[in-house]
This record gives C-alpha cells, structure tokens and sequence, in this order.
C-alpha cells in the first residue's frame, strides 16, 4: 500500500508539475492555454473555443509557428480525477492499517541495545598507542592535573568507540572511588541520565531529604575522584548538557574524569573541555583487521595458524570490510560456522552473500540504525548516493545541484537560498558520519563514501534507486516502483567482445523488459561509450518523457540519446560531461524546458554560442559552460532572475551583423539590476558608461547574497578620471561580499566604500589589476601610498584572506602603523608589474623592532609570497614562515 501510495504522489506531482510548465509557456508566449476555466462564463467560452480552434487545426494539419508543446486539457484533468479517487481509496487503507500512530523517537531508543562496562572483546586490536596514551593521562599525565577533563572519543558507526573504551574502563577504574557506566543512547535527557547516575553513587553520610537530583550527585562527589563514561551520545542540546555536567564541576579533588563517546564530530568539539581533549577513532589498519577477523572466526589464540590457505581468501575479504571492525566481527560469526569450508570462504567472497543474511543487524546494524536515526531530508539526500559508482568522489556543488534537480532542499527561511540548505545537508551528513570531507591539491573539498555505506545507500533506496554496472546486470531486480536509474559501463566489458555481447543481450533483458520507462525521474551514465549499446540507449529512452534529472558522464549526443528532448517538461537538471554532447553548439530546443534550473555542459568543449532563445528558462540557477566569454552572449539576461553566476555581462557589447560590428539592446546595465540572486558577477566594458546613474541601475547594494564580484574597465578609448571614479562609487556592493576583482580603473581615486567609509569589511580576497589611484585603501593595517602617510580611517580587511596587486602603478610604500596586527589571516599575497614600488611593510627595519617587541603581528598566516617585476624593491628580508 505504501508504495502504491508513494506511487500516486509521484503521478500527482508530475501532473501539477506539467501545469506548471504549460503556465511558464503562456507567460512567454503571452497566450493562455493552460488557464483555469474558473473566471466567469465568457471567459470559458472564449477559452473552449480557442481550444477547439487548435484541436480542429491539429485535425487539419495546419502549420504551426512554433516548436511549442500543446497543452491536452481534458486529459490533464481526466489524469486527476483518477489520481483523486485512487488516493482516497489508498489513504483510507493506509491510515486503518497505521492506526494514525505517530513516530516518536524514543521508541527507537528504547529498542537500542544497552551498553555495558564490561568488554565483550577480550583483546584489543590496532589501538596500543591510543589506549596508552589515555591510560598515562589519566594515572600520572596530563589529565591529572586538572579538576575535570571531559574527553571525547568520536568515530563512525561500528569503528569499535564502546569496546575501545571499555578497555580504557577497565584499565583505569581501580584510580577512582567512584566509576561509572552510562549509556546514553538517543534520548539524551538530563533529568533521566542524573537518575541513572546516581544509581551507580554510592550513598554518603547526612544526605537531605528533600535534595535535587544534581544536589545529591554534588554531595556524595564532592571529596571523591571519579570516572564518569556517558557511551553513545547522539545529539546535544546545551541547556541539557549543562545541567547534567554541573554537579561533576563542583568536586574538590583533581584528577576527575568525564569520557564521551559519539558519532558526531560536531557533538564531540561541543563538549570537550579543551581542544587537546578529543580522541578520533579511525579504521584499522589491514594487518590489524586481518587479526581481528581471524579471532573472530577461530579464536584469540594464533588465529591463522594452520590456515593457510583461508588466510589468503580471508586477506582478499578484509580488503572490502575497508577497515571496519564491526563488518569484520559480522563476516567473521558468520563464516565461524564454516572454518574448515573453503570453498564457503570463496562463495562469500565472490557473492558478497554476507550482506543478505537474515536481517539488518546481521552486517551493519550500526550503520542501519544510524540512518533510521536521520531526519527525512537527510535520509532523501545520502540515499541517492547509491546512484554513483563506488569510490566516486563527489565536488561540493555536484551533489547541492543534483538534489536541486531533485527538488529535496527546503529552505527553512527566506534568508537561506538553496546552495545555503545543500551546504548545510552536506556537513549534516559528514557530521553524521555518512559522508567523509576531504581536501584536494588546490584547497577544494570533496566528498567520498564509504564502499560499506554506500552499500547501505543502495538497500534503503533499492526501491526507487537501480544502478546497473557489468558486475550484476544479470542478478539486479528492477520493482516496477523504480524512478531513478544509474548506467555504468565498464571499460573491461567492453574491450572483451565476447563479454561484451554476453553483457549487451542481459542488459537488454534487464531493461527492456523490466524497467518503466516512462516512470523515469533520474538517468545517469558512466563509463565507456559503445555504438551499440548507444542505439539500445536511443530506443529504449523515446518514452521517458517524465525525466527530471539527467547526468551523461560519457561521450553521448544528447540530441540522440534523448530524442525526446523537447518534451521533457519536467527536467530541472542536466549535466553532460566530456567532450561530444551538441555537435558544435547547445541546441535551440534547449529553450523549452522552461523549468530547467542547471545546465551543466562546463566540460563540453567547442561551445561557440549559446541558443538564441535561452532567457525562456526562467528559472535558470546555473549555467555552467566551458568558458564565460558565452555568458557575455546573452541578450536580455535580466529576464533570468533566478541565476546565480553570471561570469561576464558586457556592457553595450556590440556584435557581428554583416561583417560591422553594432551595438545590441539587451547589453544595457539595467539588466542586472532585478538579478537579485547572483553569488557570482563579473561587469567588463565598463568604459562604455556614460554616466554614473547607469551605474547606479546594477543595484549591487541590494545583491546581498553576492560573494564574487568583478569590475572590469578594459576598453579601447582614453581613460577618463573623474568621470570613471563617479562610475566606481555608484558601483558599491553589499556588505557580504567575499571577493572583488577591480581592473583597468582610470580614476585617481579609491571609492569610498573600499576606503575612509569601508563597508566590504568581510572581503577575503582583493585583486588590483592597473588601476591608476592615487590614494590606495588601509589593508590589514597597511597603507599603501606614493610618499607619506597620513592618518587614516581605523576600519580594517580584517578577514583578507587572499591579495592580488597588479600593474598598480602609483604603489611606491607599502608602510605599517604601531600597535597593530597586520593581516592576521592572509595566506596568499602576490605582488606583480608594481614599477615604483620601494618599499613593503616587511622590508623596513621599525617594523621589525616592532614586531620584536610585541607590538606588531607581521603575516602570521602568510603561506604564499609571489613577488615579479617590481625592479626598485631593492630588500626582502626572508620570510620563514611561507612554503
């Protein structure tokens, strides 16, 4: 019943969700053909008879004027009667049968096991050097010497945080006259847990009678060393976490001991009590799982003794458990039954026959339960994970922009866009452990998931998420409820003929027929394009007109892959990666799918141009496209008001019309002025204005989510000072800009809004290209001037994390003031084509007796220093704290 009523939703929307396209088609072609008869008599008169006008004209095959899609009126409302009464007859089922019983979650937690300090394992695996250096902290280190160390010990799910602290527990427990045991679990309740605690405190001598909870706990701690465990926090609330940690702060002695083990990072830095106090628990390390599976399958004792031959399957087995204890203990019970069965050993590691054992807590119960703990949206979002192949390495906007196709980011106010929710559903899953945050060469973060965890993905998504690859083509199952359909195509399978025909006939099978097609929501491909299979793609996708998302991470021709292209009213995403995708250009009929939010064809290479009719995509997030100079084609860009980065508008651009370059309307400032939802913006030309009220019609200042901003001057013409400086002023941005690129700037003067009335005090990087100022802004500090220094506005760049200077020609003294931290934060300067620069804050002797004596900060985060053809810059000093 619930999937047929997960069913009916999805019809339903899709129904509203073809409305909706209809209603943005009437908007742009001024008709009203998807209108609702509910405004009078006449008016649906008028509106049947335009619609039996079309159907007769249809009949008689009259030419149309358009490629646009007609909209079938009476089978739009047809298809929801039918989805109405259908859903009636479903609810009413489905509420009988839940009996409108709310979920709560302490129903859950009443269901977790309960954890103990006593150790289930005898021996402790991979940990020596953890485990020693908190049991010396706590007998004779640095966790003596202070009242109450709270020391968190956080890790992933299963990684083995209960039975590494029982051990620690039982190492150290005879140091203390009260130890004690708590397991918290989900229901992190102060007042429950304060009962629970006292329990395990032994009574003292003239308790009150009518004490509190937190009274007695205090009294009978006061003069006794302690050792209090609180396993398993999962959620931490401050007023709560207070109250329950108030009468351990009060004791007299030293030496008392609070350890906490959680999940979450997040939770774990909230409660430690000093930075040094947190211990991560991290996968084991090969030759210590192999040990460990080995004892779990034939005991502590020399466990691979005699076994040769199963050590070698058991090393390949290890490999996929990636270091997890609990998938090791799980895999070892199981096979502990077949210890002398090798060809069991084999089945099981050809089959992964593990993972379908009787029930979820059989292999990763941890991991099962930490997901049934997700909130919903959380849960949405990890389980399309399961579409990507293993290993994949996600870029933070890779998957913001595919659960924007999705439509699963709400906002939980108007302030927060919709990047702001994805970023925030991102940490959420790192912090939960779903996700792993890593760091590339550059600075970038990515995303990966764990083989284990994304194996989880793919069950609890199993009934609306296939992903086919040539591994289990021929054993995958396809429920008639599946919308969402990932393809990788593996480059073995096709480089062997004879695999690859073997391949083909079970993909066809498989897909031609078991899957629905027209139920299609999501299509992703991977790997190796082949002609064949292509041509089966062709065919098999004519009727997935109900597509949503479409990601083509291999060389296809998405005219021919979709030939329905034009008809998919509901596409919000589409990503076409390397090399082939439009021929030489992006099609017009792009142009029609007016609900598309990303188009994504940034690594699609020899894109000319951009279709002529792509302001119909009004709600356009993001365009993303090989090089910005195609962002500079689009005339009328103000009719996007949706879009997020607009990487270079030309101002008055001028085009090729008949071999004469002309001016185009469509170019003019004003255009940007109602785009009130870009991050990133780049205005060039902008020698063109010609008075500064045009300026002023970009309304920067009401673009508060803007965090990139370039203004470019670069014209041919002569530069004209006074004037360019009125242009620069009106140009000022809201406060919550982060980057800014100034280039070619005639004026001789810095704007106010950069300088004496600083209002961008958040920017992190500030890049000067040629700019001809003669007074140059306070950084950090510094002043930048020709001769002398005068006094100075206080207002600082604080934040400067990143400075460019370039071609700055009147940059003779770059001079620090006493007293003062300079650029505390900056990691990246870079000095370039500076003719006239003398001196640097760095070079002159004071600054060094300054910052000898305490008083000056010099670059304490400076990690790059780039400095090229400044020819009279005669000293620098070194600088040892750079790369």
């Amino acid at each position: 019943m619930l999937l047929k009523l997960r069913g009916l939703a999805y019809d339903a929307d899709d129904v509203l969700d073809k409305l909706e396209y209809f209603r943005i088609q009437d908007e742009i072609l001024g008709t009203r053909h998807a209108v609702t008869d509910t405004g009078g008599c006449v008016q649906g008169i008028v509106l049947n008879a335009r619609h039996t006008c079309r159907a007769v004209a249809s009949k008689l095959k009259l030419p149309s004027s358009s490629r646009r899609l007609k909209i079938d009126r009476v089978a739009i409302s047809r298809k929801m009667v039918d989805i109405v009464e259908q859903l009636k007859q479903v609810c009413d089922k489905v509420s009988s049968a839940l009996n409108l019983e709310p979920y709560r979650t302490i129903d859950i937690a009443m269901h977790r096991p309960q954890t103990t300090p006593g150790t289930t394992e005898p021996q402790l695996y991979g940990r020596d050097v953890q485990l020693r250096s908190i049991v010396d902290g706590i007998t004779a280190g640095k966790y003596s010497a202070h009242k109450l160390t709270v020391l968190p010990i956080v890790g992933p799910g299963g990684i083995g945080k209960t039975t590494f602290t029982q051990h620690v527990y039982q190492k150290v427990k005879s140091q203390f006259l009260v130890p004690i045991w708590i397991c918290v679990s989900l229901n992190f309740n102060a007042n429950r847990l304060a009962q629970d605690i006292l329990k395990q405190i032994p009574k003292v001598d003239g308790e009150k009678e009518n004490a509190s909870q937190e009274e007695l706990i205090e009294q009978r701690l006061k003069s006794k060393r302690f050792l209090l465990v609180l396993d398993d926090i999962w959620k931490y609330e401050e007023d709560e976490w207070k109250t329950l940690i108030s009468p351990f702060s009060k004791g007299e002695g030293k030496g008392n001991m609070v350890i906490v083990t959680t999940r979450f990072l997040d939770v774990a830095k909230k409660v430690t009590s000093r930075d040094d106090c947190l211990m991560e628990l991290g996968s084991l390390g090969p030759t210590e799982l192999l040990e460990f599976f080995g004892a779990c399958v034939f005991g502590n004792e020399h466990p691979w003794k005699g076994h040769d031959e199963f050590k070698d399957v058991g090393t390949q087995i290890v490999e996929k458990l990636k270091g997890s204890p609990l998938a090791a203990k799980t895999v070892g019970r199981l096979l502990r039954t077949h210890r002398t069965n090798l060809p069991q050993w084999i089945r099981v590691l050809g089959s992964k026959e593990w993972e379908n054992q009787t029930s979820d807590s059989d292999i990763m119960p941890a991991l099962k339960l930490s997901y049934d703990y997700l909130p919903f949206h959380l849960q949405q979002c990890f389980s399309y994970c399961a579409m990507f192949p293993e290993d994949y390495e996600f870029d933070t906007y890779e998957l913001i922009h595919l659960w924007i196709g999705l439509d699963i980011l709400h906002a939980l106010n108007q302030n927060e866009s919709t990047e702001d929710v994805g970023r925030r559903y991102l940490e959420d899953l790192v912090n939960y452990g779903f996700l792993k945050k890593n760091e590339r060469d550059d600075g970038h973060p990515y995303y990966v998931l764990h083989d284990l965890l994304h194996e989880l993905a793919v069950k609890v998504s199993s009934e609306e998420c296939v992903s086919i690859c040539g591994s289990n083509v021929r054993s995958i199952q396809i429920p008639a409820s599946v919308r969402h359909l990932s393809i990788t195509i593996d480059e073995e399978v096709v480089n062997n003929r004879a695999a690859f025909e073997h391949y083909k006939k079970e993909f066809i099978n498989a897909l031609g027929r078991r899957l629905k097609v027209e139920n299609l929501r999501t299509l992703m491909l991977f790997g190796k394009y082949h002609e064949c299979l292509f041509m089966t793609f062709c065919d098999l996708f004519k009727e997935a007109t109900a597509l949503r998302t479409v990601l083509c991470k291999a060389s296809y021709n998405v005219e021919d892959l979709l030939p329905n292209l034009s008809k998919l009213v509901h596409l919000r995403y589409l990503r076409i990666l390397r090399g082939i995708s439009w021929g030489s250009n992006i099609p017009d009929t792009i142009s029609t799918l007016y609900q598309l939010k990303i188009l994504d064809a940034q690594e699609c290479s020899g894109t000319s141009e951009l279709p002529r009719h792509i302001i119909n995509l009004r709600n356009l997030q993001y365009l993303l496209v090989s090089d910005d100079i195609l962002h500079s084609g689009i005339v009328e860009v103000g009719k996007l008001e949706h879009l997020r980065e607009l990487r270079r508008f030309e101002v008055k651009k001028e085009i090729d019309s008949l071999s004469k370059k002309r001016e185009t309307n469509g170019f003019e400032l004003k255009q940007l002025g109602k785009l009130l939802e870009l991050q990133v913006l780049g205005i060039y030309n902008l020698g063109n204005v010609t008075v500064k009220e045009e300026a002023s019609e970009t309304n920067l200042i009401q673009k508060d989510r803007l965090q990139e901003l370039t203004l470019d001057w670069h014209v041919e013409g002569t530069k004209q000072s006074t004037h360019e400086d009125d242009i620069l002023e009106c140009l000022k941005p809201h406060s919550n800009l982060r980057k800014l690129w100034i280039r070619g700037h005639g004026g001789t003067k810095c704007p106010t809004w950069l300088g004496a009335n600083l209002s961008v005090q958040h920017l992190e990087y500030l890049h000067l290209d040629d700019v001809a100022w003669e007074d140059l802004p306070s950084l950090g500090g510094l002043h930048m001037v020709k001769e002398s220094c005068e006094t100075r506005p206080s207002k600082q760049f604080m934040n400067l994390r990143r400075l460019e200077l370039v071609d700055v020609q009147n940059l003779k003294k770059w001079v620090g003031i006493g007293s003062c931290q300079l650029f505390s934060h900056l990691k990246v300067l870079m000095i370039k084509g500076c003719k006239e620069l003398l001196e640097l804050s760095f070079s002159d002797p004071a600054c060094h007796q300054l910052e000898k004596a305490g008083n000056m900060d010099l670059f304490s985060s400076l990690k790059v220093l780039k400095i090229e053809d400044c020819p009279i810059l005669s000293h620098l000093p070194s600088v040892p704290w750079t790369r």
